[in-house]
C-alpha cells in the first residue's frame, strides 16, 4: 500500500486505532476491532466519534479524503494482524453503497497485497476467493501463512 494515509494511534491493546481525518474540518475517527462469536474472526468497524463520546457507522463526512482515510484502515489492518496473525478480519460497509466502495477499492488494490494477505468475499455463494467484478454483501481478510 503506497497510498498516503493519517497517523493513528493504538489503543486497547491493538483492538482500537484512532487518527483525525483532516479535510475540509477535523474529524476524529475510531477503527475498532471486535472479536466475534467464531474463533478467530474479528469484525472491523470504522465510524465517526461524536462530541458525547459515541460512535456514529452512518454518517456522511464527505471530508474530501476518502482514499486516505481507507489507506489508513489498511494500515491499521496490517498492525491489528501484525499483534494477532491468525486473526481472521470481517467487515461490509453499513450501506450497501459502501460495500460496493469497499469491493472497487479491493479491487484497485489486491496486486498490492496478494503476497502477504487473502482476501475473501462473502456471497450467496458463501465466503470465496476476492475476484474482481462479482458482487459481496461482505469481505475477510487474513494474514497468508
Amino acid at each position: 500500500m503506497d497510498k498516503p494515509f493519517y497517523d493513528f494511534i493504538i489503543l486497547e491493546n491493538a483492538y482500537r486505532y484512532e487518527f483525525t481525518s483532516s479535510g475540509e474540518k477535523e474529524i476524529l475517527k475510531v477503527i475498532v476491532y471486535q472479536q466475534t462469536d467464531l474463533p478467530d474472526f474479528f469484525s472491523l468497524t470504522l465510524a465517526d466519534v461524536l462530541p458525547d463520546g459515541s460512535l456514529d457507522v452512518f454518517v456522511e463526512s464527505k471530508n474530501g479524503d476518502m482514499e486516505k482515510i481507507l489507506a489508513t484502515v489498511i494500515q491499521t489492518i496490517l498492525a491489528f494482524l501484525s499483534h494477532n496473525p491468525e486473526a481472521k478480519i470481517a467487515f461490509s460497509g453499513s450501506t450497501a453503497h459502501r460495500t460496493r466502495l469497499y469491493s472497487i477499492i479491493l479491487t484497485k488494490e489486491i496486486e498490492k497485497v496478494a503476497h502477504t494477505l487473502t482476501v475473501l468475499g462473502l456471497s450467496d455463494k458463501g465466503l470465496v476467493p476476492f475476484e474482481r467484478n462479482e458482487k459481496y454483501d461482505g469481505f475477510v481478510i487474513l494474514k497468508k501463512k
